[in-house]
C-alpha cells in the first residue's frame, strides 16, 4: 500500500525512522511548477537516535546546509513542528541561488544588480591591469572577487585560467576553463585552451580528443586544431 506523501511548507521539521535512526530535515523553500510538481529546499540535521521533538532539533547539528528535493518525496515522513527559517540557515540555499539563479539571487538577498555588476567589473580592470603589470598573484585575487560578486562571469573565469597558464599552474587553469564552458559553451578560446592545458598536463589522449572535436565544433579554426590534434598524437605514441 502506497503511503501518502507529506504536504510541507517552509519552516516545517519533519523526520522519519529508519532503523535505529530518524532522519530529520527542515524544509527551507518550496518552489512549486505550472505541470503542479514541487521542488522542497531542504536543510538536514544529523541523525537522531530518539525521535526528535521541537527543542531537541537545536542539539542535533546540521550535515547538509542545502539539498533540492521533490517535494512529493516525503511518503512516510511526519511533521515535528513549524519553526521560523533563520538568516543562518538560508546560507546553503543563497549559495545555490547564486550559481544557478543569479537574478532570483539578487532579488532574494535584496542587492542592487547595477551595483553587484559594477563592483565585479571594477575588480575585473583591477585585475587586468595587474597582470599587465606582471603582478598575477595578485590579478588572481580580484579575478577571484570578480567572479565570487558574480559566478558566471565566463570573462573573469577565462582570464584567471590563462594567468594560472602563466603560472605553470595548468590544473588550475584546466578547472577554471571547463567551468567557463559550463557557463558560455561556445567559446573558443576556454575550449581550445583545456586541450592546450591538457596537454601540457601530459594527459595526451584527453588533449588529442579536445583538438579533434574542435574540428568540427569550431570550423573556423579547423588548421590550429589540426594542427595541436597532430602534436598530441604525435606525443601520445611516444614520437
Amino acid at each position: 500500500m502506497n503511503r501518502q506523501s507529506l504536504k510541507v511548507a517552509p519552516g516545517d521539521v519533519i523526520a522519519q525512522q529508519e532503523g535505529s535512526s530518524w532522519h530529520v530535515i527542515k524544509i527551507l523553500q518550496v518552489d512549486s511548477f505550472p505541470d503542479g510538481t514541487s521542488t522542497a529546499h531542504c536543510l538536514s540535521y544529523n541523525d537522531s537516535k530518539s525521535k526528535p521533538s521541537a527543542t531537541s532539533i537545536a542539539t542535533l547539528g546540521v550535515r547538509i546546509w542545502h539539498a533540492p528535493i521533490l517535494a512529493s518525496s516525503f511518503a512516510g515522513w511526519e511533521r515535528i513542528s513549524n519553526q521560523t527559517v533563520t538568516k543562518e540557515e538560508l546560507a546553503g540555499f543563497i549559495e545555490y541561488l547564486k550559481h544557478t539563479n543569479f537574478a532570483r539571487y539578487i532579488t532574494f538577498t535584496g542587492q542592487d544588480l547595477k551595483a553587484v555588476i559594477r563592483r565585479a567589473n571594477e575588480h575585473f580592470q583591477r585585475a587586468y591591469r595587474l597582470g599587465e603589470q606582471g603582478r598575477r598573484t595578485e590579478a588572481i585575487a580580484e579575478y577571484t572577487q570578480a567572479i565570487d560578486l558574480v559566478p558566471r562571469f565566463y570573462e573573469a573565469i577565462d582570464n584567471r585560467a590563462f594567468t594560472y597558464m602563466d603560472l605553470g599552474r595548468y590544473k588550475d587553469a584546466l578547472e577554471d576553463f571547463e567551468r567557463s564552458l559550463d557557463v558560455n559553451p561556445n567559446g573558443f578560446e576556454a575550449f581550445f585552451s583545456k586541450g592546450e592545458c591538457l596537454l601540457r598536463l601530459g594527459e595526451f589522449s584527453q588533449a588529442e580528443a579536445i583538438f579533434e572535436e574542435g574540428l568540427t565544433r569550431f570550423p573556423e579554426q579547423r588548421t590550429t586544431f589540426e594542427k595541436f590534434r597532430q602534436i598530441a598524437r604525435a606525443k601520445r605514441m611516444g614520437s
